[in-house]
């Protein structure tokens, strides 16, 4: 039988894709997220930044990298070494087992931090099935690699579950219209197909006042070259200030407080029975 959405108010199962450049105050605002968090870190700098709160995580870092230089040209380079990736591979594995467990019943919300680096990891497990760890990817490389990540990312968000993923952003020029533009720093056609997954999609950035002081904002709607930003919440200025202020509650302030705003609205609109 159809639902009907007057039904629905009260469904909030946030899919947030938080896009920005380093330093933008990303990995932060999962501090600020109701209940319980789970993160799945990529990046060696984020448990520096959730230590000494209540978040659980897991750490998938590369251990050991190719240093073997390569070249663009084919055949050329220096002797490929033996070392390999399998970062990625007991992600896969232990994603997996918790799908099938329930590890996940018990937080309201689950991160990663960040795709560019997960897709990275990716790679590095692509190449090294391939035989060739450290080498620059082949054209051919690039489609399980898209695959792989699309297919996590769709069950991720089917968990019904609060999801919160970060990102990077780089500049890009159209080839026809020349027009320049801020877009995901996804693998060609990820860059579109992946934030059409995520029920928010937000621009991140920083800047310092006048007394040095660090202010952080989200982008809440396109404008200008950010084209690629959408919101399910109603009534968001297009700027929003979430600078946290660590003396206070975080869940009352940034995304948090910006997610405890639409629950209030919500709740001040509930039909009547």
């Amino acid at each position: 039988m159809p639902e009907n959405a007057r039904n629905a108010l009260q469904i909030a199962h946030h899919r947030i894709l938080l896009l920005g450049e380093t330093g933008s105050g990303k990995t932060t605002q999962i501090l600020s997220l109701p209940g319980k968090k789970y993160v799945h870190a990529f990046e060696s700098n984020a448990i520096l930044t959730l230590r000494g709160h209540d978040v659980d995580y897991d750490e998938y870092l590369p251990t050991t990298v190719s240093a073997a230089a390569t070249s663009l040209t084919k055949g050329k380079g220096d002797p490929r070494s033996t070392v390999s990736s399998d970062v990625y591979l007991h992600f896969e594995r232990e994603f997996d087992d918790r799908l099938k467990h329930g590890f996940f019943d018990a937080y309201d919300w689950i991160c990663f931090d960040s795709a560019t680096t997960l897709l990275d990891l990716i790679m590095d497990r692509i190449l090294t099935i391939n035989g060739r760890f450290g080498q620059w990817p082949n054209q051919d490389d690039y489609g399980p690699q898209m695959m792989a990540f699309t297919n996590l990312c769709r069950t991720l968000v089917a968990l019904g579950k609060g999801v919160l993923m970060t990102g990077h952003l780089e500049v890009k020029q159209d080839d026809k219209t020349k027009a320049i533009a801020n877009r995901p720093m996804m693998t060609g056609r990820l860059a579109a197909k992946i934030p059409l997954l995520f029920s928010d999609v937000f621009y991140t950035d920083a800047e310092v006042d006048k007394d040095g002081n660090s202010m952080y904002r989200l982008q809440t709607k396109p404008s200008g070259i950010n084209k690629t930003i959408r919101t399910s919440i109603r009534g968001l200025d297009l700027y929003q200030d979430v600078t946290l202020n660590f003396a206070e509650p975080l869940h009352k302030q940034g995304l948090g407080g910006i997610l405890a705003w639409e629950a209030k609205q919500l709740s001040l609109n509930q039909p009547q029975t």
